[in-house]
């Protein structure tokens, strides 16, 4: 079970990069926040130090309604004067900064993960 976990945190963080790379579509950035859910409830209920609990709290969620909730009167008006560059498109790169956020956490929490599970 010790290395399927920690193939999780490697994986999840490759699929991270390869949608930050392809600039994916809302299909795919939905599958990876449902995916980092998942994970994040496993380690949750799994770990039990204190410490590297407190790390992976800090692991962001991706909710993309929240996502499109956050879009200002200025990012609408770009949208509407750049008429290719729509909303969808601006969401989704709000998305993908977040995917990188959520990337570099599991990457800093991978090597705490590995200790814990070796002990």
């Amino acid at each position: 079970m010790n290395r399927n976990i920690i193939r999780q945190v490697a994986d999840i963080q490759s699929q991270a990069e390869r949608l930050i790379s392809q600039n994916a579509e809302e299909t795919d950035i939905e599958l990876f926040s449902q995916y980092n859910r998942e994970l994040k409830s496993f380690l949750m209920s799994n770990i039990k130090d204190e410490f590297v609990l407190n790390y992976i709290k800090e692991i962001p969620d991706l909710n993309m309604l929240e996502l499109e909730n956050e879009s200002g009167f200025l990012e609408n008006v770009l949208g509407i004067l750049s008429k290719g560059y729509s909303s969808d498109r601006m969401k989704n790169d709000r998305a993908l900064d977040l995917i990188r956020d959520i990337k570099n956490k599991y990457a800093s929490a991978e090597f705490m993960i590995k200790n814990y599970f070796n002990e």
